[in-house]
């Protein structure tokens, strides 16, 4: 019982300084369609299907991480590294090309929640995190985007996001 006292508020403060993690819920995977015309080191270019569609993710979190795949699916591009971005909202502003929105990377920075150094249609692994994906989650809607750092992908690439389970802190 003194045990039981005794942890009791411990547990509470690491709680309330966002210590506690949350159990991994799955993620559904989204998809980014590349098209070489559109995609450079000085755009970032968004997917319009909503890549939080269908997670159950809790309201009341904080320090969200998504941890899954992403694959380069390559039909002969050079894509290397590029940087993840995500959206609470589409981009109103920017240049939208059938279901791709193109906006200059200048005015994405508070978008970016990582990088990730890709090989041609092999799975890597990846982390993604940040204030934009907190914002996202809460708002049940997220809109993957992507800027490229080094290389050039070919017409009809993508880069998918695969195998992705997001973790809360409270």
């Amino acid at each position: 019982m003194n045990k039981v006292a005794f942890l009791a508020p411990v547990v509470l403060t690491l709680a309330a300084c966002g210590i506690v993690p949350t159990p991994a819920v799955p993620v559904p995977d989204a998809e980014i369609p590349l098209t070489a015309a559109l995609v450079s080191s000085n755009s970032v270019v968004y997917s319009s299907q909503n890549g939080l569609s269908g997670a159950t993710l809790p309201s009341v979190l904080q320090g969200l991480t998504i941890r899954g795949d992403a694959l380069y699916v390559s039909k002969g591009g050079s894509l290397k590294k590029v940087a993840l971005y995500v959206r609470a909202d589409l981009p109103s502003g920017c240049t939208q090309v059938a279901t791709l929105y193109t906006c200059p990377a200048s005015g994405e920075t508070a978008q970016t929640i990582g990088t990730v150094t890709l090989t041609a249609n092999q799975p890597t692994p990846f982390t993604l995190q940040g204030a934009a994906l907190d914002t996202a989650a809460k708002k049940g809607t997220g809109y993957f985007g992507v800027q490229v750092f080094e290389g050039q992908p070919l017409d009809t690439e993508s880069v998918r996001l695969t195998n992705m389970k997001a973790q809360a802190r409270f």
